[in-house]
């Protein structure tokens, strides 16, 4: 795609490994985990970057109502790319035709039992976006600088395990005034590219 040379686009690359997985970095670490999946979707919209983010429907018997990236369970011997891109495909009807990865973070421990393998794609400004109601009640889309931007991460430390944890919360109010504060393991990620490709900071805790 034409946008991958971009400046933006270039400094985010900066701070991702390759999209192909060689060293196993995606494998189960133990007894019950399962391989995951997410895609972190950036699209170029009237010279701006958006990130392009979901709602799960309050319905939904895990993860009711969060605000999330496209992603799942990796499913029969697909590798981890395959089941980002199927999953966005499932959920926001974004097909692999009109996306192309330009790399990923890396795997981590979820506190659910999944191994999670975050990638990052560039999505054409023509796809259409088709969310399944099952699985999405809304789709909307936030400047990718206001995730990378430090004033709007908002620290949020947690006691779990016996450990404290140090984590951000990223509010944001959009321009029809809806608010959404988008948390957890979605902001863990978007916080992870600001640190690698915006900081330069690689060697951090999970």
């Amino acid at each position: 795609m034409k946008f991958n040379a971009e400046p933006t686009m270039q400094r985010v690359r900066s701070g991702l490994l390759p999209v192909q997985i060689k060293d196993g970095a995606d494998g189960i670490q133990r007894e019950g985990q399962r391989a995951a999946a997410v895609l972190v979707p950036l699209v170029k919209r009237a010279g701006s970057w958006q990130v392009i983010l979901t709602q799960r429907p309050q319905t939904m018997p895990q993860h009711a109502g969060q605000i999330s990236f496209p992603g799942g369970k990796r499913e029969n011997d697909e590798g981890v790319e395959q089941t980002a891109l199927r999953e966005t495909e499932e959920e926001i009807g974004i097909g692999a035709d009109d996306i192309e990865l330009i790399g990923r973070l890396p795997s981590f421990n979820a506190v659910s039992a999944y191994r999670v393998t975050p990638f990052i794609g560039i999505i054409s400004p023509s796809a259409v976006i088709t969310p399944d109601a099952r699985e999405v009640e809304d789709v909307f889309e936030v400047p990718f600088n206001f995730f990378m931007s430090q004033e709007n991460h908002v620290l949020r430390e947690v006691m779990y395990e016996g450990e404290n944890h140090r984590l951000f919360d990223m509010p944001y109010d959009s321009p029809d005034g809806t608010h959404r504060n988008v948390w957890g393991m979605t902001a863990m990620i978007l916080y992870r590219i600001y640190q690698r490709s915006y900081l330069g900071v690689f060697e951090v805790d999970y």
